[in-house]
């Protein structure tokens, strides 16, 4: 199914867990080691996952255009996990790119690679990190969409 950045969103996985939403995601100081992402971390990315398979179906029936659905994603994100920095980073290079695609300066394949680029910086700087976000799920739905190993 497309998605409103231009990328393919496959079924869902598994079944999503409950989320405690603070309105802001905690962020975990210190390296790596012991580090652990938020215990409602991969349900959270489940239901992102599912979200925007929904606003998907929405752009391809001609209801949003793709820069509708990524401001929904994104709205649904904050109500779901909170701001934090990765994230937030993220859904601007993802707004971008559905914004560039929807106006025909870039093409699909254009619009994911700059989206992948992003993702990978994210994953060079992740080990040098000094306070990680504990749920980086819009990002880590994203690596999955785009077959990249999660931040973890």
């Amino acid at each position: 199914m497309s998605l409103s950045a231009c990328i393919t969103v496959n079924a869902p996985m598994g079944t999503p867990t409950t989320s405690n939403n603070t309105g802001s995601a905690p962020v975990v100081s210190g390296n790596a080691v012991g580090y652990r992402v938020a215990a409602s971390h991969w349900g959270d990315v489940a239901k992102i996952r599912q979200e925007a398979q929904r606003l998907g179906g929405e752009v391809g029936a001609g209801r949003l255009t793709k820069v509708q659905a990524a401001q929904y994603l994104n709205r649904y994100r904050l109500n779901l996990v909170g701001s934090n920095q990765i994230d937030d980073s993220m859904y601007e290079v993802y707004q971008k790119a559905a914004l560039d695609s929807q106006r025909g300066v870039i093409s699909q394949e254009q619009s994911k690679q700059y989206i992948i680029s992003a993702l990978k910086g994210w994953q060079q700087r992740w080990g040098s990190m000094s306070n990680k976000p504990a749920n980086p799920a819009f990002t880590n739905f994203l690596m999955e969409v785009m077959d990249l190993k999660p931040l973890q």
